[in-house]
């Protein structure tokens, strides 16, 4: 009698646990739409390189575009950088003191530089490694860090 309870007290968890799988929804991939950074976000790539020891990753690109420019300077919109190879996603860092480790303009200006810092801080992202930047619901082509 024993047994027959066990049995049946373990085949009501298996039905449970397979009647309640159904209810989950697969996790959806999201999409994003892949652009070309000079016409769509107005910039230039000029590097994207291991800085401070490997703590960081500098980006610094040139504005082409002001208008269109905006989406990377703005700070609502959070740019991250997503490794391919680790599928970490590095965020650009706050400090109190200092904001946003990036170029925080208004007001842009064409043929100017400006700069991105993103996290480093376990050291996923080496040389030769290749990323891609994402902004809003758009991503950059691949890049590869120097």
């Amino acid at each position: 009698m024993t047994s027959y309870c066990t049995f049946l007290r373990y085949s009501l968890l298996v039905l449970v646990a397979i009647f309640a799988a159904g209810f989950y929804p697969e996790a959806k991939a999201i999409e994003y739409k892949r652009i070309d950074p000079l016409q769509d976000w107005g910039i230039e790539p000029i590097h994207l390189r291991v800085s401070t020891g490997g703590f960081m990753i500098e980006f610094r690109y040139r504005v082409i575009d002001k208008d269109k420019a905006v989406v990377l300077s703005n700070r609502k919109h959070k740019p991250v950088l997503n490794s391919l190879k680790s599928k970490a996603r590095l965020a650009v860092p706050f400090f109190p003191t200092v904001g946003f480790i990036k170029s925080n303009r208004k007001y842009l200006k064409e043929g100017k530089n400006y700069t991105m810092m993103f996290s480093n801080e376990n050291r996923h992202l080496l040389s030769g490694d290749l990323v891609t930047i994402q902004a809003r619901d758009e991503e950059s082509p691949i890049l590869t860090v120097q």
